[in-house]
């Protein structure tokens, strides 16, 4: 993989994550609001606050790159969700369109991994074995 593409999976982690915070942290840190909110597209209540929370931490192991295909698959059941409870059935609208370019990049990261720029397993690990391998040799 060239250093640009490395580099584009960390904008695209960086930017789906921005998203999914930005939404994320209300319904984590305001409960009230959050179930009202969820309640009004008749929706149970306590899905807003738990939705909020899968937001923050699935966003914030996207962003760091740790257990990014959890993270992802995690985010893609948010967005499916949002997508056929709230944007589809409110017909085509800027929501509806952001959230499937959302989907489609959370499909990529899904199925790419994170890059380089990550702090995955992988990723950390390369730099030890290397170390080891460089010891081993003298």
């Amino acid at each position: 993989m060239s250093p640009g593409s490395h580099a584009s999976l960390l904008l695209a982690r960086a930017v789906i994550a921005s998203v999914f915070l930005w939404h994320g942290v209300p319904k984590a840190f305001n409960i009230a609001a959050a179930m009202n909110k969820f309640a009004r597209f008749g929706l149970p209540p306590v899905l807003g606050p738990i939705t909020g929370w899968v937001e923050v931490i699935a966003a914030s192991m996207l962003l760091l790159g740790l257990f990014h295909s959890a993270a992802a698959l995690s985010l893609l059941a948010v967005i499916i969700g949002a997508l056929v409870t709230v944007q589809i059935p409110g017909g085509v609208s800027a929501g509806l369109e952001r959230d499937l370019l959302i989907l489609t990049g959370l499909t990529l990261l899904a199925f790419t991994g994170p890059g380089r720029f990550a702090l995955s397993a992988k990723n950390l690990q390369a730099p030890i074995q290397q170390e080891i391998r460089l010891t081993a040799e003298r």
